[in-house]
C-alpha cells in the first residue's frame, strides 16, 4: 500500500468518524457561527444544502438544488473566476478556503467565505466533495473600505510628493532663467538686439511662473473624492512652455528639436504632471548630451498597435547601459553619468507621474549612442 492511499484511507476513516458525530451537536455548532454545509455527490449526481446554508441562500423550501443550479449563486464572472477553477481542483484532490461574492435567491448579492474538501471512498478515490460557507458580507465590506482609504492615502501621498517635487524642480527652472537674463543683460549692455532679446525671454518668464503656480493650486485644491484631476490638454501648448523655461539649456546644448504631435495632438492627463514629464526628459535629454556632436532631439506623439496613445523622446546623447543599470533606471536618486547638475529625481518622479493615471513609461537605449523614452497613456 503507497503513502497516497494510506492517506486517503486516514481521510475516510476521520470522516466516518465525523459522520457518526451527533448531528444534533453538528447543527448547533453550525447555528453558532452562522455555517451552512453543503456537497455533491458525483456518482448519484445529487447536490444537497443544509438548512443554514437554505437560509444564508433565502432559498424557498421547495427548492431542490443541483449542479446545473450551483452557477445561479455567483456573480457573473466570479463563477468562471473562481467557483469552477475551485471546484474542479477539488475534485481532483485539492481542499480550497476563498472569499467569494455570491447572489442569494434573491439575486441580492453578499460576500461568504467558503471552504472545500474532496470527500473519498473506501478504495480511495473521490465520490463528490463538501464544505461550508459563512455569510461575511459585512465584515468583508469593512475590509474593501479599509482598502479603499489606504489607496486614497496612498494616492494622497503620491499627489504631495508630486506637488513638493513640481515647487522645488520646476519652479526653479523658471528663477534659473530669471536670473540667466540678468546676467546676459548685465553683460550685453551695448549690444540693443541681445539686450532686447533677454527683455523678451524675461517677459515670457512670469507667464509661464503664473500658470504653473496656477495648475499646482488646481491640484492642491482637489477634493479627496476627485483624485484624478484631469483635463483634456494638447501637446504642442506644453511642448511651448516647457521649451521656452528651458530656452537658455536647449542654446547651451547646440540642441536641435524635431517636434510632431499631429498624429496625438491632445491627452486627457493632470496638466501639472504632463508638463513635469515632458520637462523631465527633455532636461535628461540635454544634460546627457555626447560631447563629441550636437544634441539632436527628437518629440513625438503616436497610436501604437493597441491603440494606446503615446508620446515618445528620442536623443542621441550618451545613452545608458541597461545591462548594469537597467532595474535602477526610475529609481530615486539614480544617476548614470557625471554630471553635476543632476540630482537622480527627475526619472523617479516622472515614472511616478505616469503610472499614477494608469500610463506606462519604457526605455530604450544603446550606450554611447541614444536614449529612447516612450510613455503610453
Amino acid at each position: 500500500m503507497n503513502i497516497l492511499t494510506q492517506n486517503r484511507r486516514s481521510v475516510v476513516l476521520k470522516e466516518k468518524s465525523f459522520q457518526s458525530f451527533d448531528t444534533s451537536y453538528y447543527k448547533e455548532v453550525a447555528a453558532l457561527i452562522g455555517a451552512g454545509g453543503w456537497s455533491i455527490d458525483f456518482e448519484n449526481k445529487r447536490s444537497n444544502l443544509d438548512p443554514t446554508a437554505r437560509a444564508i441562500l433565502r432559498v424557498p423550501k421547495n427548492y431542490r438544488p443541483s449542479l446545473n443550479k450551483l452557477i445561479e449563486f455567483y456573480v457573473e464572472g466570479e463563477h468562471k473566476k473562481y467557483a469552477a477553477k475551485t471546484f474542479l481542483e477539488c475534485a481532483d484532490g485539492v481542499s480550497f478556503n476563498i472569499d467569494i461574492k455570491m447572489l442569494a435567491y434573491d439575486k441580492k448579492p453578499f460576500w461568504v467565505k467558503a471552504t472545500g474538501r474532496p470527500r473519498y471512498r473506501e478504495d480511495g478515490k473521490i465520490s463528490g466533495i463538501y464544505g461550508v460557507f459563512v455569510d461575511i458580507d459585512k465584515q468583508k465590506k469593512k475590509e474593501l473600505a479599509l482598502e479603499a482609504s489606504l489607496k486614497t492615502i496612498e494616492e494622497q501621498k503620491n499627489r504631495l510628493q508630486n506637488f513638493t517635487y513640481i515647487v522645488s524642480h520646476n519652479l526653479k527652472s523658471h528663477t534659473n532663467n530669471i536670473q540667466l537674463s540678468l546676467e546676459l543683460m548685465g553683460m550685453n549692455d551695448d549690444s540693443t538686439s541681445e539686450t532686447d532679446e533677454s527683455m523678451n525671454r524675461l517677459s515670457n518668464i512670469p507667464d509661464n511662473l503664473n500658470k504653473t503656480i496656477t495648475d499646482l493650486n488646481e491640484i492642491i485644491s482637489v477634493k479627496n473624492t476627485n483624485l484624478d484631476y484631469r483635463k483634456i490638454i494638447k501637446f504642442q501648448d506644453v511642448y511651448d512652455r516647457v521649451s521656452t523655461t528651458l530656452e537658455n539649456e536647449i542654446k547651451g546644448a547646440k540642441a536641435d528639436l524635431f517636434v510632431d504631435f499631429t498624429e496625438f495632438p491632445e491627452v486627457e492627463h493632470i496638466e501639472p504632471y504632463l508638463e513635469s514629464i515632458l520637462q523631465n526628459l527633455l532636461v535628461n535629454a540635454l544634460r546627457n548630451k555626447h560631447p563629441n556632436r550636437n544634441s539632436t532631439i527628437q518629440i513625438c506623439t503616436y497610436y501604437d498597435d493597441d491603440d494606446n496613445g503615446c508620446l515618445l523622446i528620442k536623443d542621441n546623447g550618451l545613452g545608458i547601459d541597461l545591462e548594469a543599470f537597467g532595474d535602477q533606471i526610475f529609481s530615486m536618486h539614480q544617476t548614470f553619468h557625471n554630471n553635476a547638475n543632476t540630482t537622480g529625481m527627475g526619472l523617479y518622479m516622472t515614472r511616478n507621474q505616469v503610472e499614477s493615471l494608469g500610463g506606462i513609461i519604457e526605455v530604450e537605449s544603446v550606450l554611447d549612442k541614444n536614449t529612447t523614452f516612450n510613455i503610453r497613456f
